[in-house]
């Protein structure tokens, strides 16, 4: 199948619920930059916050090289930034600030092998098991964005090593690629999320990382920010969760081009 018949099976998912998704269990979401927490996950972190569930947020990489030539936000200026917008759009999702995590990869160098990959999984597979999580939930391996692509790795390999925790995959930069490209994949499953009761607040908290959705750094021509396009599969009344198999690793071919974000 194509993209675009793969991303109308995702539209077009059954309606499921929060306890569909979690079972009413802690759980743990794996962000790749600070914003697709909110973008993806956002109405399903108000929830769960709401319904009294543990949730523990992971930042995998800094997010400092969103404007790179920016001279008003240099790359250190830049990371402390977006860590305070992460603070603020989290804390409005409910998620208490002792449940935010950092680890402070540099943005677009998340790793997929060796050592430094190694070490990621170890991080996270503790986070996991203080919090008794019973899933985690990460970007979709088919974003189009380095970062995405390894944290789904890690995420892989924590569930490998912990089998009893369920995995389930959200697209962000997905819902953009090229409607004619070929997908090998089995049709997708999982749930929609009704997200009705929260889609305020998920507004609020992605519209609380500034330095993406405004003209708040001017110097740099060439700096990431979402347009009207690139945001509107974020802001409507469901959002989209795929189950993801127990499977090995394998090679995956970047099936759009490496993005910033």
């Amino acid at each position: 199948m194509n993209a675009s018949e793969y991303l109308d099976g995702v539209r077009h998912l059954p309606l499921g619920s929060l306890r569909d998704l979690t079972g009413g269990a802690p759980w743990v979401l794996l962000s790749p930059h600070p914003d697709d927490e909110s973008l993806g996950a956002g109405g399903l972190i108000a929830a769960a916050c709401d319904a009294g569930e543990r949730v523990d947020v992971v930042l995998i990489t800094d997010g400092g090289a969103s404007h790179p030539q920016s001279q008003q936000y240099p790359r250190q200026r830049m990371i402390e930034l977006r860590r305070t917008e992460l603070e603020d759009a989290t804390s409005i999702l409910g998620l208490p600030r002792d449940q935010l995590h950092h680890l402070g990869l540099p943005d677009t160098q998340a790793p997929t092998e060796g050592p430094p990959f190694e070490a990621a999984v170890d991080a996270i597979a503790a986070i996991c098991a203080h919090a008794g999580a019973k899933s985690l939930f990460v970007t979709w391996d088919g974003d189009p964005h380095c970062d995405h692509e390894a944290s789904a790795r890690i995420a892989e390999a924590v569930c490998r090593r912990n089998p009893g925790i369920a995995l389930w995959a959200f697209p962000i930069w997905g819902w953009h690629l090229d409607p004619s490209l070929p997908l090998d994949r089995p049709p997708p499953r999982g749930f929609r999320l009704d997200i009705s009761a929260q889609r305020a607040r998920k507004r609020a908290a992605i519209n609380a990382h500034v330095s993406q959705m405004t003209g708040l750094i001017d110097d740099d021509p060439n700096g990431f920010r979402f347009t009207d396009d690139r945001l509107a599969p974020f802001l409507g009344q469901f959002e989209h969760y795929l189950k993801v198999p127990p499977h090995e690793p394998k090679n995956r071919d970047d099936p759009g081009g490496l993005l910033r974000g």
